[in-house]
């Protein structure tokens, strides 16, 4: 079987040609059976051409990036495309980082990469269910309003006596959502 590395160079903006330049320089010694180049954000997930490499990659390959930033902004982001090449029989190579998955080593960073997003993953959920005990505030979508509400909410707001938490409360709506109606309506307060 032929294995082949497929490279992926990225910069966030156009304007950073050089950052382009110096990656293609980088890989260059790699001999890429292809290069993907992409100026888009790394937080960004739906980039065009890292799809294109990933779907390029095929069992054996090696997907080779300059640094693991250019792959990708967050720990889960790398993991699960770092998974999806494990899924085929691919491997993952970043030059300046020295992780290549192709080796023992390689695979130790990455399952420490994976143990990291859990833990991230698990930090996240706990922090949300603290602050949800902690709060008496209505979450999720405010509740829908009808004509007749809207009517009513809008000449209340009309009255600049009546505060706008007095009416958002009457209502079981946040705030926001009034101002959201009375800018919507075109309605200023007398």
């Amino acid at each position: 079987m032929t294995t082949r590395t497929i490279a992926y160079i990225r910069t966030s903006t156009n304007r950073q040609d050089l950052g382009l330049d110096f990656q293609r320089a980088e890989v260059k010694p790699y001999r890429p059976y292809k290069v993907y180049e992409e100026q888009a954000s790394g937080r960004k997930e739906d980039r065009v051409e890292l799809k294109k490499a990933l779907t390029m990659v095929k069992e054996g390959d090696t997907l080779l990036v300059y640094k693991l930033d250019r792959l990708g902004r967050s720990v889960k982001q790398l993991v699960n495309i770092i998974a999806e090449l494990d899924a085929k029989h691919a491997h993952f190579k970043s030059i300046h980082d020295n992780i290549d998955t192709s080796t023992t080593n390689g695979k130790f960073m990455f399952t420490i990469l994976s143990a990291v997003a859990e833990l991230e993953a698990n930090m996240i959920s706990e922090r949300t269910k603290d602050a949800l005990r902690m709060t008496d505030k209505p979450l999720g979508r405010p509740a829908k309003v009808n004509d007749e509400q809207k009517k009513n909410i809008l000449k209340a707001y009309q009255c600049h006596d009546v505060p706008v938490v007095d009416i958002a409360r009457r209502n079981h709506i946040d705030p926001s959502y009034v101002y959201k109606l009375a800018k919507n309506a075109g309605v200023a307060r007398n």
